[in-house]
């Protein structure tokens, strides 16, 4: 069922349940439920549930469960299990569950769940297991395991595992294991 104004170009985009003013353009874009005001581009954009005013631009874009309002650019961003409000730009960014409210910007950056509300710039930053309200801000920052509130700024700062309020900061600070509200300068 296609919505009023809703907009599907491609095999299969938009067809099961598409929302009103939705667009989705490219094979299988929008092909699952994809809510109102929702852009799904590309390959399997937006493919599977896709929520209201969720934008999704790449192959496989937000493809399986994106959130509302959250945004997907790149191949792969945010392609499983996207939270409402996040953020994920960059091939691989945000790829398998982002929490909601999580910004990942760079290659592979938040790539492996990226907790609420955490912060990952930088090739490969908050890489694999980034806590809520985490920070990792450079290439490999905060890759590995970086807890709650754990901050990483700096090439491979806080790189391996960085423990819940933890503090890295400059280039390879506490690139080893940090513990808990350890600081690193």
């Amino acid at each position: 069922q296609q919505g009023q104004n809703a907009v599907a170009v491609g095999l299969s985009a938009g067809s099961n349940t598409q929302g009103t003013a939705a667009v989705a353009i490219g094979e299988g874009a929008g092909r699952g439920t994809q809510g109102s005001a929702a852009v799904a581009i590309g390959l399997n954009a937006g493919g599977t549930q896709q929520g209201i005013s969720a934008v999704a631009v790449g192959e496989n874009a937000g493809r399986n469960t994106q959130g509302s309002a959250a945004v997907a650019i790149g191949l792969n961003a945010g392609r499983t299990q996207q939270g409402f409000d996040a953020v994920a730009i960059g091939e691989n960014a945000g790829r398998l569950q982002q929490q909601s409210g999580a910004i990942a910007i760079g290659l592979s950056a938040g790539q492996n769940t990226q907790g609420t509300d955490a912060i990952a710039i930088g090739v490969s930053a908050g890489h694999s297991a980034q806590g809520t309200n985490a920070i990792a801000i450079g290439e490999l920052a905060g890759a590995t395991l970086q807890g709650e509130r754990a901050i990483g700024i700096g090439f491979e700062a806080g790189k391996g595992t960085q423990q819940s309020g933890a503090i890295a900061i400059g280039n390879q600070a506490g690139i080893d294991t940090q513990g808990t509200n350890a600081i690193a300068i």
